[in-house]
């Protein structure tokens, strides 16, 4: 594979002027090389908009000047039928994203990560938005890890891309006074990390001390390519799949450098959220979904309820949120608290201190009294990544403000492969897909037409959807045609259930996860396993 890396000179002037030479640099270069003898070409980080440190202008020229700029690198990659990658400031709806952009010879952008590792600068004086999880990028036989510039320095960032058999490793950047040793350093060091490639494109500050320094390292920590501190363009011939090996000891084995580390790892001393949300995301289907926690036997949407759920072995929880006056996300599926605490009025009229006092488990028997009602962080807190998420959300808040607020959560806690959305609307969808593409939607519009709401699933690009019992096994397969994961709203009777699965469904809704596992429901899931009658979550 033949890599291609761009230094340019940077624009220090900080002005549009001295941007647009800037990208005048690199458009020239790109110009310059030929068809046919690169495979992948790597530019730095705001390559879209180099230099500008004003917010509004860095944004403006984005906008205007970086979107052409864009649109001709998305044009280079036809020509040069090649992969260009880049990351740029971009805006998303209402946000703005430091987004590596990939782009290929045939289908335009292929491929985006948001930095997950923001600066203080650009959280504060840029206004941008952290993206959620590492991302890896599968490119015929060839996995593509990202790491945009201040990543760099987190060594969990590197064990979660070796996790995803990373091959290259990415590394956009735009640091202007690291020293160039700590550069290559660290450089070499997260390439034995993660056991892959690592490409590093920056700008060079034309001094021979600082920043600079784009380069290519190996599997093994050696430096195959060095720009230095001058602008130029480095390239180098590799190999993706050849890793380092090494003996696993002294007088031992030859053996590949990282599936060493892989097999001593101890994943649970560490932080385990990642390793379980990919446990989840992976398990086999049918699944269960506790609805509103194992509600037959506790009180529901409470933090037992949801406990009990875990202990029985159910894969998913169901729970329904509303906000509070004063803006607190509060599970409850009712408007009111009527039904379910000792207390009266509705959740979006009463503050949450007020909430906070009833007893939402007195009314299923004097043993539950004094179970209160939780609010969404400590749901999160108690599964701790340890179960699938149905999060209903019951009202969209004012111009979707509550859907928004769910999804910060989500991104936060590094959920976005655990849990999932549920949301009642259209308006409530589309504001999910214009602020959280990345957080998975199930559609819950129109149930009780199931033909609509496959159609509404398929507009707003959901990756599930819920329906009721009277589904046809024709409407399932539909829904299971265009990629949704079908779940059932509900069934506690395991051979009901298994009667659902049978005719497609992949997530059955119940009150009694419990019975329902011991009248047969986690043998059939265990059977579905083995004979490979599963289907893997669909993420962005």
């Amino acid at each position: 594979m033949r890599i291609v890396c761009f230094q340019p000179p940077y624009p220090t002037q900080g002005t549009k002027a001295s941007a647009e030479d800037c990208l005048l640099w690199m458009r020239t270069r790109l110009d310059q090389l030929q068809p046919g003898e690169q495979d992948l070409v790597l530019l730095p980080e705001y390559a879209n908009a180099p230099g500008l440190n004003d917010r509004q202008l860095q944004r403006d020229f984005a906008e205007s000047q970086g979107a052409d700029f864009l649109q001709m690198v998305a044009a280079s990659a036809r020509r040069l039928r090649s992969l260009i990658a880049l990351a740029g400031i971009i805006r998303s709806g209402e946000r703005w994203f430091n987004r590596t952009l990939v782009f290929d010879s045939v289908d335009d952008l292929v491929f985006t990560y948001d930095k997950v590792h923001l600066t203080d600068v650009e959280e504060t004086d840029l206004g941008l938005t952290r993206g959620s999880m590492p991302a890896v990028f599968q490119y015929g036989n060839i996995r593509i890890g990202f790491a945009t510039c201040f990543d760099l320095y987190f060594p969990e960032h590197f064990a979660a891309l070796a996790a995803e058999r990373a091959d290259l490793v990415l590394c956009p950047s735009y640091q202007r006074s690291e020293s160039a040793e700590r550069i290559r350093n660290i450089a070499q060091t997260r390439s034995l990390d993660s056991g892959a490639y690592l490409i590093r494109s920056s700008y060079a500050m034309g001094e021979p001390s600082i920043g600079g320094r784009s380069l290519i390292s190996a599997p093994d920590g050696m430096l195959l390519e060095d720009a230095g501190a001058n602008a130029c363009v480095i390239a180098a011939e590799l190999d993706p799949k050849r890793k380092f090996m090494k003996p696993a000891s002294h007088g031992r084995d030859i053996v590949e450098h990282r599936s060493l580390i892989e097999t001593h790892r101890r994943p649970a001393v560490y932080r385990p959220r990642g390793e379980r949300a990919q446990q989840i995301a992976k398990s086999p289907f049918p699944r269960l979904c506790a609805h509103r926690g194992l509600s037959h036997a506790c009180p529901e949407n409470t933090l037992p309820a949801f406990a009990a759920a875990i202990s029985v072995g159910a894969h998913e929880i169901e729970f329904d949120l509303r906000a509070s006056r004063d803006g607190v996300l509060v599970v409850c599926h009712n408007e009111s608290v009527d039904s379910t605490t000792d207390g009266t009025g509705k959740v979006a009229e009463l503050d949450w201190k007020d909430i906070r006092r009833l007893d939402a488990g007195i009314r299923s028997g004097i043993a539950w009294r004094g179970v209160r009602m939780p609010r969404l962080e400590e749901v999160l807190d108690i599964t701790d990544g340890r179960i699938g998420l149905n999060i209903h959300i019951k009202s969209a808040g004012t111009d979707g403000a509550t859907v928004r607020q769910v999804c910060d959560y989500l991104t936060e806690h590094a959920l976005t492969n655990s849990a999932y959305i549920a949301l009642e609307t259209e308006s409530a969808l589309q504001t999910a897909f214009e602020y959280a593409p990345q957080i998975p939607r199930a559609c819950l519009v129109s149930q009780n037409d199931p033909s609509a709401s496959i159609a509404v699933a398929q507009r707003y690009a959901c990756h599930r959807i819920q329906f009721f019992r009277d589904v046809t096994p024709e409407q399932i397969r539909r829904a299971r045609e265009l990629g949704l994961i079908c779940n059932l709203f509900w069934s506690d009777d395991p051979e009901d259930g298994m009667a659902f699965v049978r005719n497609g469904i992949d997530v059955i809704l119940t009150n009694c996860a419990h019975t329902m596992i011991a009248g047969g429901f986690d043998a059939f899931n265990r059977r579905a396993s083995v004979s490979g009658n599963k289907k893997m979550m669909i993420c962005p």
